[in-house]
């Protein structure tokens, strides 16, 4: 905590030198007509101003996201584990909020994931409105989205609804906002294929954990949070059952290469 307040109370120094360097210099320009004073003044003035502002953002470093989501994904593996399932992880298109459902399918509007070794693309609308967790009718169990709440916020960033929008239109706005607006990655790029999508990122956030010590069989399954949440909205925005497969990690963390497959 000590760090933390060093950092504030160096970065409000420097903000206040730069402002006060800048209220000198600009009196003196006018003191002495010096235009190009003034432009100095106005320059250490706006800088000023901008590590004033800078140092009340709100940033989280990166490795306090990264060891936050593998506390969770650990407890996904120790299920996984116990269940003994070598199966894949299904991403369950979501109802559309606006769907006019009773109160008793409520359930199916939020974003789950069903992992199983054997899905025929149909989940049961019972199970998934009851909110259950294992299966009984098929060997598996419903997880919420390790995405879900990325999903959410990012419909929120562009006021949108992903089950209403074309999945053309989805590949060519998701990697904007996945890089300018919410930046959860340095770029990203998307595109069809014949079986479903192809996505490929660079300094995508949760990276390390695909390099986690021993491996880690949900990331393998579900994806990483980021990837997790594009799943979800493939799936909200085609309406069908999403697969995560084939996911590699470029070596020197470069990129990440990943498909999702339509079901």
């Amino acid at each position: 905590m000590k760090s933390v307040n060093n950092r504030s109370s160096n970065s409000s120094a420097v903000a206040a030198l730069f402002v006060v360097m800048g209220v000198l210099v600009l009196a003196y320009s006018l003191a002495f007509e010096l235009e190009v004073a003034a432009f100095v003044g106005l320059g250490l003035v706006f800088w000023g101003a901008v590590f004033g502002l800078a140092r009340n953002g709100k940033y989280v470093e990166r490795g306090l996201l990264d060891s936050t989501a593998k506390s969770a994904y650990s407890t996904f593996d120790r299920m996984i584990k116990d269940l003994k399932f070598e199966g894949q992880g299904y991403y369950i298109p979501p109802y559309p909020q606006s769907a006019n459902l009773p109160e008793y399918l409520a359930n199916l509007r939020e974003p789950v994931v069903f992992i199983s070794e054997d899905f025929d693309g149909k989940p049961s609308a019972d199970e998934l409105a009851e909110g259950r967790f294992l299966s009984k009718k098929t060997r598996g169990v419903f997880i919420t989205c390790p995405g879900s709440e990325l999903m959410a916020q990012i419909e929120k960033q562009l006021n949108v609804d992903f089950s209403k929008m074309d999945i053309h239109e989805l590949i060519d706005v998701l990697p904007r906002c996945l890089t300018e607006t919410s930046n959860l990655a340095k770029s990203v790029e998307m595109s069809l294929t014949d079986k479903g999508v192809s996505f490929n990122a660079t300094g995508l956030v949760y990276q390390s954990l695909y390099r986690a010590n021993p491996p880690m069989k949900s990331v393998s399954v579900l994806g990483c949070p980021v990837v997790s949440a594009v799943a979800s909205i493939l799936a909200k925005a085609s309406g069908k059952t999403v697969v995560v497969t084939d996911q590699v990690l470029s070596p020197g963390n470069c990129g990440d290469h990943t498909m999702f497959k339509f079901i």
